[in-house]
């Protein structure tokens, strides 16, 4: 056999091995789904406004066995927020509204407190409006701007982030005013008709005033939302009232969400400059920035800029580099998650940070970080000892032990523990964590006099 044929064996052996070996994104989040009870799931990967990775996983109804796919409408809860936030920025780019505008202007009978409350505070929640759980009762957004005009403030407007606030509602009102429409409407004719977003839309669901009676409109190829219990599923059912709409509530399918991200990679939404504003995150009054952009959570990942929103806390979560123009989104009906399978997913296309290799600051006090090495699977695996706690620490470790496995329990075994930063007292520290070859966690760490930790918190970096 010639050189050529050889060749062409060859060639052929290993495509066929390259199409039948598993693909890396499939792994992780069947792997995800089987650890963390997830019955059905969707990814999107998007790269410089193309499609890179589009799958479904698992059942999107239980009682029925109907599996997900990728046009299953997956309740996406606060990551609707994304969509006001490139709402309000085509008002801005139209010159129908400024970020910097008072919201008093829009407001009839303002509060004199809320006379320094721009519409960039109210989009990246740093207005001091009281934070505060939703009211089914509130019948209008109208309504619940009346009784929000009741309350006094919580904070002074840019003094810190508070989410979780009538912000958005202030905000719908303004962009109704702006736009000469209900939001819904102004939704599907600035983003979801011109996008061909077609498994998009709310439910309207509300219980009758007696609480006995659940509706909700028609949602084609809804998927149910689950919790996981102990040993089995529950339906689980958020309500999202009228007027919270534009906070949350959208349900999408993932290949709506893939078409939403590669837009925002283009000047189909928002020109490059309007897409800029609504990613920098303002300065706080004490000068340093703020964790809110307009509508989206600034950050880092991996050594990189990271634009994001998750919702419900992660039935659904999106993750956007704006410099490698690329966008994870993952949808599951599992609310009881973190948002970390998105960032799961992102480090399997993004390079290893830079700050690998980088070899730490002299440590003082290495029996400290030594205790901390040994306790950190056991933290991961929820299983820490409470001998090990005092203080804040010891008070939230059962919701640790809780949490910190559904978040960080698929990372793979603690390879170096690296001290970054120390205290005078060497009591307040913080680390970095390398998991395998290239994954990190930060752990800000306060220790007490007995080397008993009083204060832990990891993040992404």
């Amino acid at each position: 056999m010639n050189i050529q044929r050889w060749g062409l064996v060859l060639l052929l052996g290993w495509t066929q091995l390259a199409w039948s070996a598993p693909d890396k994104v499939d792994a992780f989040l069947r792997a995800e789904m089987a650890r963390n009870h997830i019955p059905g799931a969707a990814v999107a990967v998007v790269r410089d406004g193309k499609v890179i990775k589009l799958a479904a996983y698992g059942t999107a109804n239980l009682e029925w066995k109907a599996p997900a796919s990728t046009r299953t409408a997956f309740q996406i809860a606060s990551g609707t927020k994304m969509f006001t936030a490139v709402l309000l920025m085509d008002f801005v780019g139209q010159g129908k509204l400024k970020l910097d505008a008072r919201v008093c202007q829009y407001i009839t009978d303002c509060p004199p407190t809320w006379k320094d409350i721009t519409l960039l505070h109210l989009a990246s929640h740093t207005s001091g409006l009281k934070p505060g759980p939703v009211d089914a009762d509130n019948a209008s957004v109208t309504v619940a701007i009346d009784a929000a005009k009741k309350a006094p403030l919580a904070s002074a407007p840019g003094e810190k982030n508070a989410y979780g606030s009538d912000d958005f509602v202030l905000l719908t009102h303004v962009l109704e005013k702006a736009g000469g429409a209900p939001y819904e409407q102004l939704l599907r004719d600035r983003i979801f008709t011109p996008l061909g977003m077609t498994n998009s839309g709310f439910d309207h669901a509300s219980l009758t005033e007696a609480h006995v009676v659940l509706t909700s409109d028609v949602v084609a190829e809804r998927s149910a939302t689950y919790q996981w219990r102990t040993d089995h599923q529950q339906q689980y059912w958020f309500m999202y009232p009228r007027y919270t709409l534009s906070a949350g509530g959208l349900f999408s399918s993932v290949t709506d969400m893939s078409r939403f991200v590669a837009a925002l990679m283009s000047d189909a939404l928002l020109n490059a400059d309007l897409r800029s504003s609504m990613w920098t995150p303002p300065t706080l009054n004490d000068g340093k920035p703020g964790g809110f952009a307009v509508g989206w959570t600034v950050g880092q990942y991996r050594g990189r800029r990271e634009v994001a929103h998750s919702g419900g806390p992660a039935l659904s979560d999106t993750v956007f580099y704006p410099a490698d123009k690329l966008a994870v989104v993952v949808l599951t009906n599992q609310r009881r998650l973190s948002p970390s399978l998105a960032h799961g997913v992102a480090k399997l296309f993004l390079s290893p940070p830079p700050f690998l290799n980088e070899p730490g600051i002299t440590d003082a006090t290495p029996e400290r970080t030594v205790a901390l090495k040994a306790l950190l699977p056991a933290l991961l695996a929820g299983k820490a000892d409470a001998r090990h706690f005092t203080g804040t620490a010891k008070d939230s470790l059962a919701d640790l032990n809780e949490w910190l496995p559904i978040a960080l329990g698929g990372l793979p075994p603690l390879n170096r523990l690296i001290l970054l930063e120390d205290s005078a007292d060497h009591l307040s520290r913080t680390y970095r964590a390398i998991h395998g070859k290239d994954q990190t966690l930060r752990w800000a760490v306060r220790f007490d006099e007995a080397g008993r930790i009083s204060e832990v918190e990891p993040r992404d970096e």
